[in-house]
């Protein structure tokens, strides 16, 4: 919301002009009319839209009995009924305008306490939903009981708990303990990078900061009772500093409290060091940068190679290293550059997956538009020979290629938010569902027989119910039946013809290790284990007797290689017996007070702020803002007004207003509005003289995104102007109809001071007349490319080359000088009515973090860049007159996420460009770079 707002109230204040200041950036695309549904529970307004009718149902139970859980676990309750919004996938999810932000693909969901509204995406998971629910909640019952403790007390209710504990909290009351948490707190002790309570904001905001937190709030249940951490809530009001808090409730220094649960860790996991060895005792790392996962083996002729997905550059790509002479793999080879294009927007790095055909056909699963597409690369034609989607199809993962490689399995969400196996004939280029219901299907495979599939399923009944095993389709007659039947997860299997072997990753001990069991036969020979890592591994490929894996470990996921060894004596049985029928989930059960309704648009206030102000020389003035906006912000409407009148007889006439209407629910983005200006005024692109200007009139503006990185924007006004510079003697009006169409494009990766690396470009042509006077009439034309060229992995050069081109009567003047563009020279003191810059700058990272340590505060600075740059530029009316530059260098600092500040140190350049000035400028200012 304040991103629309800076827009709204710059169009406001320019609303016929065309201004050099317009914004890049990356497009939040709206590719779904949702056409939302709601269910009144007692409690909750679920809102869901299509075919979730079923998952809707499951999750509005899931919700109240959350609710009566909660209420006796914070002793609290809430009277203002919370609206819950429900995505059936994250795609969908991505595009909620909830929050006016990109979401990431690692957020589950979040509760927005403006207006209490939690959202959630369902990812195919039952339990996985019924987890993010009861989470939500958490943070639903924990702020209304903190808001109200604190009102009851008479204190201001703006402040909350740190957000570990916050987040913490969250886990802790909504799940169990799980492998994954394991693996992020058994890696950061053991490697001894786990910061404990007093150095906890050094993790802020990660998911090991959310362990972190659950973690220690195990610590105290265990060592304390768990009435201690619900003290922490109750108690909350008692201090603002959450640290003396702890010290009350516990009893003991921070210190000592630090010490006892770094204790209890080291007790927890050290002996699982001597139970297992690490990746680097017995694999080959293949890769020893950046984030890589999901390996898979290729070998042709004398050639072999492994094929992976990574993160090295901060761009998710495909790459592959290859095996030289001497047996080792060499440095990675770029094979497709990932999301830098409509094509590949996104490679789904958390449930990423590659196959390979034995014909050299790799298929892998990417984000394009408004669905995921399979993808098919030939490793010998060195491009993409196929590509598969369905619309009803929005969530795929999983691929894995028959034996013969014309038929692909995958896992998919359809409309309903069903995960389900499904079939590709790539012949025929027709799929075919081979499951459907609301079981967790993930990582199909072919067995033994082409018409076997085998696949995990969270589908187990009887003592293991719903743990994730391994089961056996025949995708002739529909029939499945149990592989493993084990309380601990089995996913990701890997069938091996040679030996008849299937292997799988097993989550036994909260570890993911290697397990294989034989098969067919399994019911006799029982699972046996294969690996025992002190981690976890992911996406096994096995080939010849050679391991390949994805690992995580010391705070990074990695390629890894290593022999096949199946010494381990240690077999698990598995047992059939007492298995039953797949369990039932139940509905919240509606009545006819109770029943499925279409939403109807309701709208309540987001923000009011109001302000005034008194001086002796202009007199009192002030003015309000304030918005409302629908449920799912998709309409938004500002309303603005305030008062310049500087003696009590202009006081009618110098009332400003505006109503603006922004819709944004659907792929065409559009406003409009109305709005009445009048009063003195200074334009630095107009004369170096005070006017008064009295104008009022309309406005519209479109932006229509063609995908994430590319979009076209377009605007119109109608206003009339009456300008006085001087009353009665210079005096100008007109009826001002203005428009513009630009063509945009970002497709950049940002550091902490701007953008690193890709393109941004802007082309925009503009025109506005007088259409009732002819006093004004002038055209547009802007030409903005930019280019950012890394050299290392946080360095870069950019070059920026700028037109800005008006031509006619009365046409506005650009200006440049300063920090954001010719600097050296006095911010905006070039104008003209047509101007062009070109910049150089290299940027490179100088210091990476400054610790400064107060007896009260421990303080961490971060990202102190530097830059080398050249400018030159050039302004002018009609004739052109000369070129300017400057040359320097400087540096830049990231305070907090909120503000870049940035010194620069030069010389500029002048007489067109063949003199320096004498001595050096110096400039300070804020802006990120260009």
């Amino acid at each position: 919301m304040k991103s629309l707002l800076f827009v709204f109230i710059f169009l406001l204040l320019t609303p016929q002009l065309f201004s050099q200041f317009y914004f890049f950036g990356r497009n939040k695309v709206q590719y779904e009319k949702f056409e939302w549904k709601v269910i009144r529970t007692e409690h909750f307004d679920i809102y869901f839209y299509g075919e979730m009718d079923e998952i809707a149902a499951i999750g509005a139970r899931y919700a109240e009995d959350a609710y009566q859980e909660y209420k006796k676990e914070f002793a609290h309750i809430f009277t203002r009924r919370v609206p819950l919004i429900f995505y059936n996938t994250h795609h969908h999810f991505e595009q909620t305008n909830t929050t006016p932000g990109f979401i990431p693909e690692g957020v589950g969901g979040f509760f927005e306490f403006i207006k209490g509204r939690v959202v959630i995406p369902f990812s195919g998971s039952l339990d996985r939903f019924k987890h993010v629910i009861e989470h939500e909640l958490v943070h639903v019952f924990m702020t209304t009981k903190l808001m109200k403790i604190l009102s009851d007390h008479r204190l201001y209710s703006d402040r909350m708990p740190p957000l570990w504990f916050v987040e913490g909290l969250a886990e802790y009351l909504s799940s169990e303990w799980d492998s994954q948490a394991d693996m992020v707190m058994r890696d950061a002790v053991i490697n001894n990078y786990f910061p404990g309570l007093s150095q906890i904001n050094s993790i802020y905001g990660s998911y090991l900061m959310y362990k972190a937190g659950e973690s220690f709030l195990h610590f105290v249940r265990r060592n304390y009772g768990h009435a201690k951490v619900m003290q922490m809530v109750d108690d909350f009001w008692m201090y603002e500093n959450f640290r003396e808090l702890l010290v009350y409730v516990l009893g003991k220094e921070l210190e000592e409290i630090d010490r006892e649960w770094m204790t209890d860790l080291k007790r927890l996991y050290f002996p699982k060091v001597g139970g297992g060895i690490s990746f680097q005792e017995n694999s080959v790392r293949l890769i020893n940068e950046g984030y890589a996962f999901t390996p898979v083996y290729y070998k042709k002729y004398n050639s072999e190679r492994v094929y992976f997905i990574a993160n090295i550059d901060g761009y998710t790509s495909l790459y592959f290293v290859e095996k030289d002479d001497e047996g080792k793999y060499g440095d990675r080879k770029l094979v497709i550059r990932g999301e830098k294009s409509k094509e590949f927007e996104t490679f789904h790095v958390f449930e990423v997956k590659l196959d390979i055909s034995e014909r050299g056909i790799i298929s892998f699963v990417s984000k394009s538009g408004p669905n995921d597409v399979i993808y098919f690369y030939s490793i010998e034609q060195d491009e993409i020979v196929l590509n598969f989607s369905k619309s009803y199809l929005l969530s795929i993962s999983g691929p894995s290629f028959s034996a013969d490689g014309n038929k692909l399995l995958f896992s998919a969400s359809d409309q309903k938010g069903f995960r389900d196996i499904f079939e590709l004939d790539l012949e025929s280029g027709q799929e075919r569902r081979l499951t459907n219901d609301y079981y967790y299907d993930i990582d199909p495979v072919y067995g033994a027989d082409p018409d076997l599939v085998l696949f995990a399923s969270d589908r187990s009944a009887g003592r293991n119910e719903r743990a994730t095993n391994l089961f056996e389709l025949n995708s002739t007659n529909g029939n499945i039946r149990y592989i493993t039947n084990m309380s601990w997860n089995c996913i990701q299997p890997f069938y091996n013809k040679l030996d008849s072997t299937l292997y799988f990753v097993g989550e036994k001990d909260s570890i993911r290790n290697l397990f294989y069991t034989k098969y067919p036969g399994g019911e006799t020979s029982g699972i046996k284990r294969a690996t025992r890592y002190i981690s976890s591994i992911f996406n096994p490929f096995i080939s010849k007797g050679e391991l390949f894996y994805s690992g995580f470990e010391n705070l990074t996921f990695s390629i890894y290689k290593t022999e096949l060894d199946k010494s381990h004596n240690e077999t698990d049985n598995i047992n059939y017996t007492g298995i039953g029928e797949p369990w039932d989930e139940k509905f919240y059960l509606l009545t006819s007070e109770r029943q499925v309704l279409n939403y109807e648009k309701e709208y309540t206030l987001d923000y009011a702020q109001s302000q005034i102000s008194t001086d002796p020389v202009f007199g009192t003035r002030g003015g309000a803002l304030f918005s409302l906006s629908d449920l799912f912000g998709d309409d938004n409407y500002f309303f603005l007004i305030y008062n310049t009148a500087q003696v009590q007889s202009d006081f009618l006439q110098s009332f400003n207003l505006a109503l603006s209407r922004f819709s944004m629910g659907s792929r065409a983005n559009h406003g409009y509005g109305i709005f009445n200006f009048s009063g003195r005024r200074y334009d630095i692109r107009d004369s170096d003289e005070y006017y008064y200007e009295r104008s009022f009139g309309s406005y519209f503006i479109m932006q229509f995104p063609f995908s994430r990185f590319d979009r076209l924007e377009i605007d119109a006004t109608i206003a009339n102007s009456d300008k006085q510079v001087v009353s009665g003697i210079i005096e100008r009006k007109a009826l001002l109809v203005s428009n513009s169409i630009a063509y945009v494009f970002d497709n950049s990766l940002w550091y902490l001071t701007g953008p690193l690396d890709g393109t941004r470009y802007r082309f925009q042509i503009g025109y506005t007349t007088d259409v009732k006077y002819s006093n004004v009439n002038y055209y547009t034309l802007i030409t903005d490319l930019r280019y950012y060229q890394r050299i290392t992995l946080r360095s870069n050069i950019a070059f920026r080359l700028s037109l800005y081109f008006n031509e006619g009567k009365e046409a506005r003047r650009y200006f440049m000088g300063g920090s954001w563009d010719l600097r050296g020279w006095p911010r905006w003191s070039i104008r003209g009515e047509k101007m062009w810059i070109s910049s150089v700058e290299a940027r490179i990272p100088v210091i990476d973090n400054i610790k400064i340590k107060f007896p009260f505060l421990d303080l961490s600075l971060y990202g102190i860049r530097a830059g080398v740059f050249c400018d030159v530029g050039g302004a002018w009316d009609d004739e052109y007159k000369e070129s300017l530059g400057s040359i320097g260098a400087g540096l830049r600092f990231n305070l907090f996420n909120i503000l870049v500040l940035r010194y620069d140190v030069g010389k500029k350049i002048q007489n067109r460009l063949t003199t320096f000035q004498e001595g050096l400028f110096y400039q300070f200012f804020f802006g990120y770079d260009f």
